[in-house]
């Protein structure tokens, strides 16, 4: 299986390992369980700065080419501590057709048997993504209908003096 690794780097030190750790971790697990690493992603801090997602939107675009069958992260505390978060993004990877592996045995029964928490969350993102389906085309028939004017655009002038 063609993997994309996503490491992060939580808000302070003590929080998780440092991203090299959590790539070295990633790449040990590949090579034991014989899938073929393709990228490892990463979002680390840096002074003065928030912790941005560029890794996990550059892994989003190596998802989108067909690049990745699946996702392998060192913990689902990678994704986010938040559970929400985490439930959305494993959701969000799902559905774009990638499967997500975690290398902490703890995290194997959460993706496998959720918690009712999780169940719950997933029941809901489940829900509003039949919600999205339906709802969607009357959207796409608006934007058409948006789309068929006549490519005129009016643009009236008002003097500054009338501002």
């Amino acid at each position: 299986m063609r993997v994309v690794g996503y490491v992060r780097e939580l808000f302070g030190p003590e929080d998780a390992d440092p991203a090299f750790v959590q790539g070295e971790a990633i790449r040990g697990w590949v090579r034991r369980t014989g899938h073929n690493l393709i990228s490892v992603c990463q979002d680390v801090r840096q002074e003065g700065h928030g912790l941005a997602r560029d890794g996990f939107q550059a892994l989003l675009g190596i998802v989108a080419l067909d690049g990745a069958d699946g996702v392998v992260v060192p913990s689902l505390r990678s994704l986010s501590p938040d559970l929400m978060t985490q439930e959305i993004m494993i959701w969000d990877l799902r559905r774009r057709g990638v499967a997500v592996m975690s290398i902490d045995e703890r995290d194997h029964e959460l993706l496998l048997t959720p918690t009712k928490e999780r169940l719950l969350m997933r029941d809901v993102l489940a829900r509003l993504e039949e919600y999205y389906q339906w709802a969607r085309p009357a959207e796409a028939d608006e934007a058409d209908d948006e789309d068929r004017g006549d490519g005129e655009v009016v643009v009236e002038l008002i003097p500054a003096s009338d501002a």
